[in-house]
Order: C-alpha cells, then sequence, then structure tokens
C-alpha cells in the first residue's frame, strides 16, 4: 500500500480506457495526469545513525567507534513528498500508416541527503515510450518493486536490488502470463583503490540487462532478471589497466494470499560479481564491486536475501514485516572498516482513513559489520503522515 510507484506500461498496454485520474487534453486525443503525493516523516533515532533520513545500514556505526557512543536524534522532514506529470496519446505516421501508443513521464523529489542541495528538486524518472520502446531514466530493467515490502522507512530496508538510471529498453509480451524485457543502462560500476595507485574507474562500456517475468490471474508474479556489465580501470601512464566481467541475477516475487487474495508474501535472492552496487546497503560507501591492485582488478562477489509479509487486519488497517540480509566476500586489500554485511528488521501499522491518506508508524532494527569484525546496531522509530495527489 505505500509503494506508489507507478506501472511501467509500453504498446498497446498504454492504450486501455482505464487511466484513472487522467484529464483530457482539448483538441487532442491526449490524456494528462498529475500524481505524487507530501509526506512528512517522524523519525526518532534510538541509536546513532549516520543517514537522518532513511536507515541506510552502512551508515550504523561499529563498535569502539566516536560516533558508537553518541545517542540518538530527532528528525522532522517532508524530503520524500514528489510530483509526477505523465502525459498518454496516440503517435501515428500517416505516410506509412504506423499507430503508436505514446507516453512522456517525469517525476520529481527532494529527498537527496546532501546538505548544498537540502529542499532542491531532484530528478527521479523522465523517460518517454513510443509503442514497446522506452528511453530515458526509470528503474532498471532488473528491478522489481512489486516484491518490495510496503515500509515507511525510505530505503526499504535496505531490500531493494537495482535502481534507477538512463537507459534505453524493448520489451514485449510472450502471451498474457510472461512479459520481457532487454535493456542497454548508464554503467554504474564503483571500484576501489585502497593503495592510492594512478588511474581511474572509467568504463567504457554499458550495462546491458534482461528480465523474464511471469503474472498469474490474481495478481501473484516471479521475475528472474540477469546484469552484465565491464568492470574497467584505466591506469594512465604510471598506473595498472585491467577489465573483468561483472554480473548480477536475481529471482524476486510477490504472491497473494488470504480470503481476499489481499494479503502478500513478497521476497527475493540475488547473487553477483562486482554487482554490489546495485545493493544499497554494500553500495554506499562505493568501491564495492572490485579493488584495483598492482596485479589487476580484484573482484568481489555479494549474495542479498530478503522477505516481507504484508497483512490487512481491517479494510483500513494494515501491517509489513520485512527481513533483509546481504553480504559481500571482501578483498584481502580493503581495510577492516569495509562493510562484510548487513541485515534489518522492519515492522509496521498503517491506517488508510480515506482513500488518498494514511498514517502509521514502523519500527526498524539494523546491525552492520565490517571485515574485521567489528559490528554495531541501531533502532530507529518512525512515524508519518501521507496525502496522495490522485
Amino acid at each position: 500500500p505505500l509503494r506508489d510507484e507507478p506501472e511501467y506500461l509500453t504498446g498497446e498496454d498504454l492504450l486501455d480506457e482505464a487511466f484513472p485520474g487522467s484529464l483530457p487534453i482539448p483538441g487532442s486525443e491526449a490524456r494528462f495526469k498529475i500524481g505524487g503525493y507530501a509526506k512528512l516523516d517522524f523519525i526518532q533515532d534510538l541509536d546513532y545513525v549516520g543517514d537522518r533520513f532513511e536507515f541506510e545500514l552502512a551508515t550504523i556505526p561499529v563498535e569502539g567507534t566516536p560516533e558508537a557512543a553518541l545517542g540518538g536524534r530527532t528528525t522532522l522532514h517532508a524530503k520524500e513528498s514528489r510530483i509526477s506529470f505523465d502525459l498518454r496519446t496516440v503517435a501515428r505516421n500517416e505516410k506509412r500508416n504506423w499507430e503508436f501508443p505514446l507516453q512522456a513521464f517525469l517525476e520529481v523529489d527532494f529527498f537527496d541527503d546532501r546538505e548544498s542541495v537540502a529542499l532542491q528538486p531532484r530528478l527521479r524518472q523522465a523517460y518517454g515510450v513510443v509503442g514497446r520502446f522506452l528511453a530515458g531514466r526509470t528503474w532498471t530493467v532488473t528491478t522489481d518493486l512489486t516484491a518490495l515490502a510496503g515500509t515507511i522507512d525510505f530505503s526499504g530496508g535496505d531490500s531493494l536490488y537495482g535502481g534507477r538510471a538512463a537507459q534505453i529498453r524493448w520489451e514485449d509480451r510472450i502471451n498474457e502470463s510472461l512479459k520481457w524485457a532487454i535493456g542497454v543502462e548508464d554503467p554504474a560500476q564503483s571500484i576501489g583503490n585502497p593503495l592510492g595507485l594512478e588511474g581511474q574507474d572509467r568504463p567504457s562500456l554499458p550495462t546491458f540487462a534482461g528480465r523474464v517475468r511471469w503474472e498469474g490471474q490474481g495478481g501473484s508474479h516471479v521475475q528472474l532478471g540477469a546484469d552484465i556489465f565491464q568492470l574497467e580501470w584505466q591506469g594512465g601512464d604510471g598506473g595498472p589497466s585491467d577489465k573483468e566481467v561483472g554480473f548480477g541475477a536475481s529471482l524476486t516475487g510477490r504472491h497473494l494470499v488470504g480470503r481476499k487474495r489481499r494479503d502478500a508474501l513478497v521476497g527475493a535472492a540475488t547473487v553477483g560479481s562486482g554487482a554490489a552496487h546495485r545493493v544499497i546497503s554494500l553500495s554506499f560507501d562505493g568501491g564495492n564491486d572490485a579493488v584495483i591492485t598492482p596485479e589487476g582488478l580484484d573482484t568481489m562477489s555479494h549474495w542479498q536475501l530478503y522477505g516481507g509479509f504484508s497483512h490487512y487486519w481491517t479494510d483500513s488497517l494494515n501491517s509489513t514485516a520485512a527481513l533483509a540480509w546481504a553480504e559481500l566476500d571482501n578483498s584481502d586489500f580493503q581495510p577492516g572498516s569495509a562493510i562484510h554485511r548487513a541485515g534489518s528488521f522492519h515492522l509496521n501499522l498503517i491506517w488508510f482513513p480515506y482513500k488518498l491518506v494514511s498514517t502509521g508508524i514502523e519500527y526498524m532494527y539494523g546491525i552492520r559489520e565490517n571485515k574485521d569484525g567489528a559490528e554495531g546496531t541501531a533502532s530507529r522509530i518512525q512515524g508519518m503522515v501521507k496525502y496522495k495527489f490522485n
């Protein structure tokens, strides 16, 4: 109920007359919709967490550090508030007798943690669709938002595999139940340089991604996705230069249960080599895909698991419980303070007094362990009030 992300449609699916909340543009076949919401978050940290606005596991301090001795703090913010513009129409080529569904989508929010740009608009998504072809910035091909648990915390318990990137994508249906998609995406790999060697992380190829998705009649689904990309370090005149192939694979899904089939079990398993940049808790510090050494690149592997259950106590009262865990096979060249593994637990209660209004409270607990075995834990309580536009 809290994942207010638009459904990504292409081809004939865009022509469905069910475009709720849209308005016709006079003198054209186009329809226009303004979406988004205003949201206030109240955050009470019971322990020190480096990120005030989202429960980033990588910012939990380990024992023995100065931050670990500090206590919690209170934060109120409305940075997650967002607005979107969705235009849909039909594009025609009279000479060739072609007709294609067309969409243009733009979305901004204010969720940038850097103090220098605090409360300035941030581009979340900007893409266009013609037929089955999509170009622009949106969620990556292997990202599965419908398999995420409905948490209040913006980072979703660090359970997401993927992210948003500029891309070119083609997707289509095999039949009513099976969909597939392939894409070329902006590379986001991150190579560490703990030895201070000359050169830079400069990938010269994009990320190639694909997925296959099965959708059942009742809303359940299973998705298999894979990414392949090049890790490249260019050493310049005096440093080492090397290239390696990285990959990531994810299996995600959602299963609806209960008498009314509105409770949901969600989960995912992901593995990869050089793909830690796709996992929030492992990518926060950067440089966890590989490290450059005098002999070349030392690529690191990772695995990740998460699961959640959402239950409606009544028509207007919902709870979600979620667990997430990720682990990195650290390089011998990384410092002992590098993150090794992290996990989180979330539990909330959300009330929907009206269709477009919700409020609730969530408890979260996180743990971080470094390469040298040092550990840290933290707890947070977060409340929210949310008003949807449409």
